[in-house]
């Protein structure tokens, strides 16, 4: 247990401290690729990059000047640049934003349309009527630029196929919008969008037709270390890699890092699935695990309910896991979806983290109980055999 507690520790300070948040198509996003690439390799796994085109997005920030007034703002992710000095409008509902007039004006959305991030236009997994009208809106009414007035640390609009400037105030500033109507707001906000590539990585144990997938996303979203989401994960799957060696199973064990779980349109999940194969027999994603004071939890996808008792047997004896209900956002849909038996790994508390930790600064090595990740490597590995076993029995 020591040497995988080790080998863990190494990979959260590389992928968390080292290289830092690496957004899909940035030059940190390469390094980090670069590096679990060469550890699968020297684990004794053949290695296979999946390129797919993408955009590296530089930020330098953004300035507010509301009258007199100097407002904090942050560029929104992916947003174009801009430096406007216009008249500006609050709008909170669905209904107002229907009726605004805001041609050449700086929009500047709260409540409602604030309540929660909404889907870029390109999504393609989920997007909500409402979110797709309210970003048809925007740009069918061609305000200059926009600005959400957010309650949490999650951008409401997080697009590189928007064409619109946006940025970002926090809901304890709005009433510097609402005590000022009838003057008008300067924005400059220092963005660059740069065409750029990235790659999924693609590690292969053995040379069997059937296989299982383990998979975890490697890239962040821009201002984060991204520890939980999804250093712990990446470096779970490292550390199991580095215990095959010298193993024979009935079927191959493939280890898929996606790039571009966090990024506006996924391009590596879409490359991906492009050619999704018929030969697996059980997918396992691993996202969000390694909580400080939670349990790890599993759910399930697909799966035969005589597979999932199975399973569930298997990890139970490992002590700590609890089994939750479905969720639907994140890689483990893009198994599940072609029908392939899927297993998601989180940890249990996570889920009261969206909006506050998870895609901040503040999802750093502070949240890992580096204890949980060295439980779950064995737990892991023996969901190999779990699945051996029940394979030859059917």
């Amino acid at each position: 247990m020591k040497g995988i507690m080790d080998s863990l520790q190494k990979h959260m300070e590389m992928l968390c401290g080292s290289v830092g948040a690496r957004p899909t198509g940035s030059a940190a996003n390469k390094a980090a690729v670069d590096y679990v690439a060469e550890v699968l390799r020297q684990s004794g796994l053949a290695v296979h990059r999946q390129e797919f085109d993408c955009m590296d997005w530089q930020n330098a920030g953004a300035m507010l000047m509301v009258g007199s007034r100097s407002v904090p703002a942050e560029a929104a992710e992916y947003s174009l640049p801009c430096d406007v000095e216009a008249e500006f409008l609050c709008v909170d509902t669905g209904e107002m934003l229907q009726s605004a007039a805001l041609d050449g004006k700086i929009a500047v959305l709260h409540g409602d349309l604030c309540k929660e991030p909404l889907m870029p236009k390109n999504f393609t997994f989920y997007n909500p009527e409402e979110h797709k009208r309210i970003i048809a809106l925007l740009e069918e009414k061609n305000p200059a630029a926009v600005i959400t007035v957010t309650p949490t640390k999650e951008h409401v609009i997080q697009d590189g196929d928007f064409h619109i400037p946006c940025a970002v105030v926090s809901e304890e500033l709005l009433d510097v919008f609402t005590n000022s109507a009838g003057e008008q707001a300067k924005l400059t906000i220092n963005t660059e969008r740069i065409d750029s590539k990235a790659h999924n990585v693609i590690a292969a144990y053995g040379d069997k037709k059937e296989k299982i997938c383990f998979s975890a996303h490697i890239d962040t979203k821009p201002a984060t270390p991204g520890a939980l989401d999804n250093a712990s994960g990446v470096s779970i799957l490292l550390a199991l890699a580095e215990t095959l060696s010298g193993k024979e199973y009935p079927f191959q064990i493939e280890i898929v890092l996606f790039n571009g779980e966090d990024y506006y349109s996924t391009p590596g999940e879409m490359t991906f699935m492009a050619s999704l194969s018929p030969d697996y027999i059980l997918a396992v994603n691993v996202d969000g695990i390694g909580l400080k004071n939670s349990d790890t939890s599993v759910s399930f996808y697909s799966c035969a309910p005589e597979m999932e008792d199975r399973i569930m047997q298997g990890v139970g004896q490992q002590g700590g896991i609890t089994r939750i209900e479905p969720w639907p956002m994140g890689d483990h849909m893009l198994f599940a979806a072609g029908g392939i038996p899927t297993v998601a790994v989180t940890a249990a508390n996570i889920f009261g983290l969206m909006g506050s930790v998870i895609h901040s600064a503040d999802d750093n090595m502070d949240q890992i109980d580096m204890s949980v990740l060295a439980d779950t490597v064995p737990c892991l590995a023996s969901l190999i055999d779990t699945i051996g076993n029940w394979k030859a029995e059917h």
